[in-house]
């Protein structure tokens, strides 16, 4: 078994651990905040399904400690993972202090040989310069550098690494790419081994590909909307073709929220931008994409005319179902929106960690969903949650001034709203 130090411990860095150490290797996770306190007594910062059971189990059986110390988390190290979750600006454009900050970190505290292994979203190139600053204050112990790009989805992550579609691990040494796939080898799942830069553009090109799937479904059910047709019904038919599969990102809603579909978007057009080499479909992809969180204003403004005055209810505000974090969620984009035009919001969400979030757009939290709902002229469902088609439609319509229901998500039975009382608006129908 491997022992392992894992800096960063948010989201992507505390699932590492958690699952690498339920694997039986011996792990430290490092990061210099709070986040190290509330690791060592069972609880992420961020909710993910299984997590927080996982990492409980792992202390117990003291495969896995958090700590502040890089000298401690580094001691006899094999491999020093970097999985910092890479902060955005408000352009999606990657912001690699922190990235930097740690490998600056891992350089003085090291001792011997080390293979770096990077699993923050960073652009091509960056595993290299990284493994340059390692080495440049002890040029003496060698630092090999790999690239495994992480795939976690927000709100199931443990299972999305159990049940990897594959582990890329992009090494320009095949030994150690081979000592590092079998690491992930007891998951049984398929491990690619290729080239550092490959690697690097895989994740990008991944990214970039379910990105251009979100804005052309969105592009397809705008016109649907507007010609009578069904997105949904369209999506459909569109994955019995082998060529596009039943996987397809062929959702209609609100498009992808800002961060790891984003920040690889932006990489690609700096990329274009600096090689002189056009990206005119990702810079389309972008276009469609922004355009998004304003599709909640316009029905409402088609329906009523106007946004001021109207009382608003927002049900679901985390960045995705099944986590609890609201980093660039497309909630808080929708509510600016509202405010700005004159509405009032109330929302409702059982996860949400307002506290995690600086500047808040104006709302008031309610503790159910009928608080939302009472006295609103629209209710919008934008994150679906456990629990959700528990909800008593009749009494939620009875709670409402008048009967709009936009779902964003086209998650709940239109004939179902409709006959509790709502006059019922999806995405793309």
């Amino acid at each position: 078994m491997a022992n392992i130090c894992i800096a960063g411990l948010w989201h992507q860095g505390a699932v590492l651990s958690a699952c690498l150490a339920d694997l039986g290797h011996q792990v430290r996770g490092v990061d210099e905040s709070q986040l190290v306190d509330s690791l060592n007594h069972g609880e992420p910062a961020v909710y993910e399904p299984l997590l927080g059971e996982i990492v409980r189990r792992n202390l117990d059986a003291r495969r896995l400690e958090f700590t502040s110390d890089y000298a401690r988390a580094l001691r006899g190290a094999d491999y020093a993972y970097i999985s910092i979750d890479t902060p955005v600006d408000t352009h999606d454009r990657s912001n690699l202090e922190t990235i930097i900050a740690a490998a600056r970190r891992i350089a003085a505290s090291r001792s011997g040989d080390l293979t770096l292994v990077i699993t923050a979203q960073v652009p091509i190139g960056t595993c290299r310069k990284l493994a340059e600053l390692v080495s440049e204050n002890n040029p003496a112990n060698p630092v090999t550098v790999a690239y495994v790009p992480e795939f976690l989805r927000l709100g199931a992550a443990v299972e999305t690494f159990r049940q990897a579609d594959r582990f890329v691990i992009g090494c320009d040494d095949p030994a150690t790419a081979s000592r590092l796939a079998d690491l992930y080898r007891p998951l049984k799942r398929p491990v690619v081994t290729t080239d550092l830069a490959s690697a690097e553009m895989a994740k990008h090109a991944s990214n970039a590909f379910l990105a251009t799937s979100i804005s052309f479904i969105n592009e397809i059910s705008d016109l649907c909307e507007e010609l009578g047709a069904d997105a949904s019904e369209v999506a459909k038919i569109m994955k019995l073709d082998r060529r596009i599969g039943p996987y397809a990102f062929l959702s209609p809603g609100l498009g992808f929220a800002g961060g790891t579909l984003g920040r690889e978007l932006r990489a690609l057009q700096e990329l274009g931008s600096r090689t002189t080499l056009k990206t005119a479909l990702i810079d389309a992809t972008v276009a469609v994409n922004d355009s998004r969180a304003g599709l909640i204003a316009r029905k409402l403004i088609r329906h009523y005319g106007s946004l001021k005055g109207l009382q608003v209810a927002i049900l679901g505000l985390t960045y995705k179902a099944g986590t609890s974090t609201l980093r660039r969620a497309i909630s808080l984009d929708i509510i600016r929106q509202l405010d700005q035009g004159g509405a009032v919001v109330k929302a409702f969400d059982p996860l949400a960690r307002l506290g995690e979030v600086p500047d808040l757009p104006p709302f008031k939290m309610c503790a159910d969903v009928y608080e939302a709902a009472a006295d609103s002229d629209a209710v919008v469902l934008v994150t679906e949650w456990d629990g959700l088609n528990d909800v008593n439609l009749k009494r939620l319509r009875s709670a409402t001034r008048r009967a709009l229901f936009i779902d964003s998500r086209n998650l709940l039975d239109p004939g179902l709203l409709r006959e509790a009382g709502f006059t019922y608006s999806g995405i793309g129908r």
